[in-house]
């Protein structure tokens, strides 16, 4: 079973699953991580998306709403709405047959005070253990503003559930980390399942195809084997054209045993 997940945008949906049909590849469908779609005509997306994907013998995935998504407000309609959210993902996802869905940690690290980071554990577990206990679906928390891997190993010991994963994000850390990629390996190990695959130069979440930012390809594949994480690879580049090249790199360059 191939480990190669692409990312279709709403535009380009049937050249993407056209393509990754002919590859043995998966898709990880983002159309419904933005209020916009879950506003409108979402429900008629989803149904299209259903009659598509019926004859699609690939792994599926989802992003879930991330704009905004802060379930650890201490502001109650903040929090309600979040979860209203989330849970309305979840259930296109159980439509979609999504073996994994996404969603943003989005821990603010400019706020440091220990009660902080205390109420993000907490609000966190409390949903995720909801989630898990009312959908059969591993749920993935990706890191995007956070600095170090700590705050995701406290959210996974306090959930303690296999359904609760990390999405590590390549170009998020290389821009907003402050400590050495090794650190999040060595600190997360398995609890890595899923890894969004994207280059930068370190000031824009620009998602450039690996080899053309200033990621260190290499030391990534190093880490990769030597902490025995065997995580799916989610090309999150944009454009089909884009996601082609940034397979070819993985490839020629030997990256994670590709």
């Amino acid at each position: 079973m191939s480990n190669i997940f692409l990312q279709p945008n709403a535009e380009n949906f049937d050249e993407f699953l056209d393509y990754a049909v002919k590859n043995d590849y998966n898709l990880e469908i983002a159309s419904f991580a933005f209020a916009a779609v879950l506003d409108s005509n979402w429900k008629e997306i989803m149904k299209d998306y259903k009659n598509k994907l019926k004859k699609f013998e690939g792994r599926v995935s989802l992003h879930g709403a991330f704009q905004d998504i802060i379930i650890h407000s201490r502001d109650i309609k903040i929090q309600n709405i979040s979860k209203e959210r989330i849970f309305q993902n979840l259930l296109i996802a159980k439509e979609l047959n999504a073996e994994y869905i996404v969603f943003h940690g989005n821990f603010n690290p400019l706020i440091r005070h220990l009660s902080y980071e205390k109420n993000w554990v907490e609000q966190n577990a409390k949903l995720w253990h909801e989630a898990i206990e009312r959908y059969d679906i591993t749920i993935l928390i990706e890191n995007v503003w956070e600095t170090s891997p700590g705050i995701f190993l406290n959210l996974i010991n306090a959930v303690n559930s296999p359904k609760l994963k990390i999405c590590f994000d390549t170009g998020h850390a290389n821009i907003f980390s402050e400590v050495p990629l090794e650190e999040w390996f060595s600190c997360l190990r398995d609890n890595i399942a899923y890894i969004h695959i994207n280059d930068n130069e370190g000031k824009f979440d620009n998602e450039m195809v690996p080899g053309d930012g200033n990621i260190n390809w290499h030391e990534f594949s190093d880490l990769i084997n030597k902490y025995k994480i065997n995580p799916v690879y989610v090309f999150e580049v944009g454009s089909l054209e884009k996601s082609k090249r940034s397979i070819q790199y993985f490839r020629e360059n030997k990256i994670c045993n590709f």
